[in-house]
């Protein structure tokens, strides 16, 4: 039976950067992130429910969802965050749990790593070997994120502020992975986590 690790961390922590390491290391990987954009592409019944409950205005010419205007939506209000949630949530949760029973079927020996950032917040640990979460400091993360996103210092604590912290992110991990210095640093830290995984 192949292990798979679930792996966390908050907005712009690096993750993208991590999981690309990962995959060096010739480890599989999968991203919550993605099932999230596959349960809501045209024709989806996640996209459907969408429109039904914030109206069609926050669709794009060609029928995809408007991220950025939905994000603004949600990323401002905790009500409209969970409103959103309550639609997109099982269905990421079904494809995610069918993802993890298939990995757990194989027998593959490679590490399997599975990204998602509300990790801890819908109750995944239980379903992995062990949760990694990627760490920095809150002012190194919210540097980055004004920085990524171009935006200013509230619409970026506002974004930080809708997720549980690091600091519990971390307390509650098997492993922890610092993200808060450089690339090599960053590449020692994955050395080091695959020693033990």
């Amino acid at each position: 039976m192949s292990k798979i690790y679930g792996l966390t961390g908050g907005i712009a922590a690096g993750k993208s950067t991590v999981l690309g390491l990962l995959r060096d290391n010739d480890c599989v990987v999968y991203d919550a992130d993605q099932v999230a954009r596959d349960v809501v592409e045209p024709g989806t019944v996640g996209l459907s429910r969408i429109v039904a409950e914030f109206g069609s205005n926050i669709l794009l010419p060609d029928g995809s969802l408007n991220r950025k205007k939905l994000g603004s939506i949600v990323f401002s209000d905790k009500n409209q965050l969970k409103r959103l949630t309550n639609i997109t949530g099982p269905l990421i949760r079904k494809r995610i749990l069918h993802t993890i029973k298939q990995v757990r079927k194989s027998h593959d020996n490679k590490i399997t790593i599975f990204e998602i950032q509300l990790l801890f917040e819908s109750d995944y640990q239980k379903y992995f070997s062990g949760v990694i979460s990627i760490y920095l400091p809150q002012d190194v993360q919210l540097e980055r994120l004004m920085q990524r996103d171009k935006i200013n210092r509230e619409a970026a604590m506002n974004k930080i502020n809708s997720q549980m912290s690091m600091e519990e992110k971390r307390r509650r991990s098997d492993y922890v992975i610092d993200n808060s210095k450089d690339l090599n640093f960053l590449k020692n830290e994955i050395n080091e986590l695959l020693k033990k995984l």
